[in-house]
């Protein structure tokens, strides 16, 4: 039998003569009848629990990809009308009476989409902090952290780098450990050397293992703020542990140390390209010329 639920109760969908001008919710249960009173007025009912979540071969709830569209799309909306909220200038309490209505919570993996499909990065700000209020066991893991920050580091807000600040603290108020693929992003964010010193202690802190990603993001990254000194140093590290750079980081860390004149070790680099099998492109010889050049060899 059918039931439907009107401001909290619980009724039959049954023909009556007398009207109910209420407004309906669209929450349904599949329940069944227990008992009746002896007037028949009133019924005693069992009502079958959801369905749990699938899940994928990890354990991980599969999004429902209906719900992030229809959660984007409240949060995008800016015609609203008055009848379908208390306040038609909100989406948030929009979202939250959706929500309500139809007894849903989101999970974390849900409310990670939804933020990849929000447009604007402050909107998506607080949409992160306001994910929290909309069910007491909501709680942002790693990989809605990571989605934020990866927001915030490509977005344009002239605050960005507090903000981004302010959630990796979160982070570790909360208890929370971040991916590798975390700290690839703060690094390839991060343009000072106290910063990316702060990487380096989340990977220790986390427990994390540098991959060739990571070495590679954090010798570009020591490069852009002009401390070649220890972008090389990591370079040597990496080296160690069998990794390589790329064509483009390569040039980066001989363009850097021509700049400063730290011939021997361009050199040592340009011969380490080709034992790698990472063949210099017109680029490399052009800094390995003006290096050439500069130093009067021929």
């Amino acid at each position: 039998m059918r039931l439907k639920t009107y401001r909290g109760q619980l009724l039959l969908s049954i023909k009556t003569t007398t009207a109910i001008l209420i407004r309906r919710y669209g929450t349904k249960y599949t329940a069944k009848i227990t008992s009746t009173s002896p007037t028949g007025r009133t019924v005693s009912a069992k009502v079958t629990p959801p369905q749990p979540l699938p899940t994928d071969s990890r354990g991980y709830p599969l999004p429902r990809r209906q719900l992030i569209c229809k959660a984007t799309q409240i949060l995008l909306q800016t015609h609203r009308t008055p009848q379908k909220l208390l306040d038609p200038t909100d989406p948030f309490l929009c979202l939250q009476n959706y929500l309500s209505a139809f007894s849903i919570s989101l999970t974390p993996n849900e409310a990670s989409e939804i933020l990849k499909s929000l447009n604007s990065p402050s909107l998506a700000l607080r949409f992160f902090h306001f994910c929290p209020s909309l069910s007491p066991d909501f709680h942002h893991d790693c990989f809605t952290y990571s989605r934020i920050i990866l927001i915030l580091s490509k977005s344009s807000l002239p605050d960005r780098l507090h903000l981004v600040r302010s959630i990796v603290l979160e982070m570790e108020r909360n208890g929370v450990r971040g991916s590798i693929s975390t700290v690839n992003i703060l690094i390839g964010f991060y343009e000072g050397s106290e910063d990316l010193q702060n990487c380096i202690g989340l990977i220790k802190k986390w427990g994390l293992r540098m991959t060739g990603y990571t070495y590679k993001c954090l010798v570009q990254a020591y490069l852009r703020s002009r401390n070649t000194e220890k972008g090389f140093g990591v370079y040597l590290e990496m080296k160690k542990k069998g990794h390589m750079l790329d064509i483009f980081a390569y040039n980066m860390l001989l363009d850097a140390l021509v700049k400063d004149s730290e011939v021997d070790d361009a050199y040592k680099v340009f011969e380490d390209m080709k034992r790698k099998h990472c063949e210099p492109d017109e680029y490399t010889y052009t800094i390995m010329i003006r290096m050439t050049g500069k130093i009067g060899k021929p």
